[in-house]
């Protein structure tokens, strides 16, 4: 029963996640104006199969077997919910989840509250990484910039459309692959408990998480970070997405859950400030760094309170 409770919570649950990534994979793709919306979720469907399919089972034990040697079936049960209503909750304002930081939140208030070890020289790595990630996404981000605004200076406007339209794509995809490898594998890697994977349990979880950014994604949240926080051209969009590529794709190599929403708003920033944008909703990106904050340490507590209840 605690296993069939557990699939169906990650089942939700990773079509929420669809729905709220779809501000970032849908999002920043149309807001650069090189993809239409059927365009970037045809690419970010393929990247996040993909994804999982590849590297998904390297995040399998970044939970249970790395920040606690095993977790009850309550821990994991309870994480998963609180994750829910939360990743939920935040979406319904229209505001991208740091989904990993949730997940991680929760599942630590739910091992404290079960008197479980909790290894905490884990947790502060994986605190580390989140406190560096958007840091080092900017200034990845910023040089990549540079980088490709000398390599197209000679080119002539036709020539750069073209060249901005495929490297969106390439870059696009590339997002959603890491993205699935880590976040979907986050989710599938918590829902079996740190246990032996199913290659096709963890594909039916990413159908279902782009059922969610299909169903959902097309409305008013897939265009909080492309339109909303800061419209970035098409170079600038690369640049931000190679960036945050290559920070999530090192998280998943250390077996760290890593916010995507953390990596695109650096990158974003980074960006902008190459070619010194100033066009910045300061009230969004304020909004979404204090959820980066708020949203884990509500997760802990409402967890713990849940299983001390």
């Amino acid at each position: 029963m605690a296993e069939l409770t557990a699939v169906l919570l990650g089942a939700v649950l990773v079509f929420v996640f669809g729905w709220n990534n779809s501000a970032f994979l849908i999002g920043n793709g149309r807001g650069s104006g090189a993809l239409t919306v059927r365009e970037a979720l045809l690419v970010s469907s393929v990247g996040l199969i993909l994804g999982v399919v590849f590297e998904g089972s390297s995040m399998s034990k970044s939970l249970a077997g790395s920040l606690t040697p095993t977790a009850t079936d309550q821990v994991v049960i309870i994480a998963l919910a609180v994750s829910l209503v939360l990743t939920v909750a935040l979406t319904l304002v229209k505001l991208p989840v740091s989904f990993s930081m949730v997940l991680v939140g929760a599942f630590c208030g739910a091992v404290i509250a079960n008197n479980l070890p909790l290894n905490l020289g884990r947790v502060e790595e994986v605190v580390g990484f989140w406190a560096v990630a958007p840091l080092a996404t900017a200034l990845l981000a910023f040089l990549i910039m540079r980088l490709i605004v000398r390599s197209v200076s000679g080119l002539s406007l036709i020539a750069l459309d073209g060249v901005s339209r495929y490297a969106v794509i390439l870059t696009s995809f590339a997002v959603a692959y890491v993205l699935g490898a880590n976040n979907i594998g986050l989710i599938y890697g918590t829902v079996v408990n740190g246990g032996s994977s199913s290659d096709s349990t963890a594909i039916l979880f990413t159908l279902v998480a782009i059922a969610g950014m299909v169903a959902l994604g097309t409305g008013g949240v897939s265009g909080t970070i492309g339109d909303r926080l800061l419209v970035l051209s098409p170079l600038a969009v690369v640049s931000t997405f190679l960036a945050s590529a290559a920070l999530l794709w090192l998280g998943t190599d250390l077996e760290i859950p890593i916010s995507l929403t953390q990596c695109l708003i650096g990158g974003m920033f980074g960006a902008a400030l190459s070619k010194q944008d100033s066009g910045v909703n300061t009230r969004l990106a304020a909004e979404n760094v204090a959820s980066w904050l708020v949203a884990p340490a509500s997760a802990l507590v409402l967890a713990f309170v849940l299983v001390r209840l």
